[in-house]
């Protein structure tokens, strides 16, 4: 009774640290995505990357010491000397990448609530990704249920959606359906990103699972590999540094706060997954 009582505590932390996150990261992430001095998705994203990457490592570095001064396993050994799925890690890394640029380049295109509410109807390829990779079978309650959440999202937005959508159509037809395969490609890859996920979690055997914080740190290191030779590509590495010396001020500030929130959200994610 007590452990499903701390269990509770953690989740509902946990459910109310992403919620404060994430509304704070999307106030900020339409402010950078949007306008004429908007940043290119690679760039913002690979900053994003390098401030998570550097808080696991530290938040990891700091729970083995505390561990080992309790004369306790630290959580970077692996038990029974196996390794993490690393090819697991880098399909995941892959999958975030995509998924986060797509949905935020699309944010160019399309208004940014269209965008939202796109990305808030994922629990159904969720779950179409879910049965055809890991062969999960979800009952007929369970489909019903994910397609009246999202239908219920859908319509208690129905009115504004269509606005905007007629706006985008209005303003140029061609962006908005580009920006419309982008969000659709967004939420395939946060289906196959979610089942990723799972499999990290049940990987046999042979490997052994990846605590939250290695996680964070394996995931985001790689997709910062990813990003580098992406945002130098596609030339926003070079823009986004011009444009933070040039308005140092408030551009530099945004993708300050937008990192920690960005930071603190995801460690509650991991937390809550793993």
């Amino acid at each position: 009774m007590e452990h499903s009582h701390s269990g509770l505590g953690k989740l509902t932390l946990c459910t109310g640290g992403i919620c404060i996150c994430y509304l704070y990261y999307g106030i900020l992430q339409e402010r950078l995505f949007t306008g004429e001095e908007r940043l290119g998705a690679t760039f913002v994203l690979l900053t994003q990357c390098i401030t998570n990457t550097v808080v696991a490592f530290i938040w990891h570095a700091i729970q083995d010491i505390f561990l080992q001064q309790n004369q306790q396993t630290p959580s970077s050994n692996i038990v029974g000397n196996r390794p993490l799925p690393q090819i697991t890690l880098w399909t995941t890394s892959l999958c975030y990448v995509m998924a986060m640029t797509c949905s935020n380049e699309a944010i160019a295109y399309v208004s940014y609530p269209v965008a939202v509410l796109a990305k808030s109807c994922k629990l159904i390829p969720t779950m179409l990704v879910g049965q055809f990779v890991e062969k999960r079978l979800y009952s007929t309650m369970e489909w019903m249920a994910a397609l009246c959440i999202s239908a219920g999202i859908v319509l208690f937005n129905v009115n504004r959606m269509q606005q905007q959508l007629r706006h985008d159509i209005l303003h140029d037809g061609s962006a908005a359906q580009y920006g419309t395969i982008l969000l659709l490609i967004s939420l395939s890859m946060d289906g196959l990103l979610s089942s990723c996920q799972n499999l990290l979690k049940n990987c046999g055997d042979r490997y052994q699972p990846p605590n939250a914080m290695e996680t964070m740190l394996y995931v985001n290191g790689y997709a910062a590999v990813l990003l580098i030779p992406l945002s130098m590509y596609s030339q926003q590495w070079e823009v986004g540094i011009d444009s933070l010396f040039r308005q140092h001020g408030p551009m530099a500030s945004n993708i300050a706060i937008l990192n920690a929130t960005a930071a603190i959200g995801q460690i509650f994610v991991f937390l809550t997954i793993t």
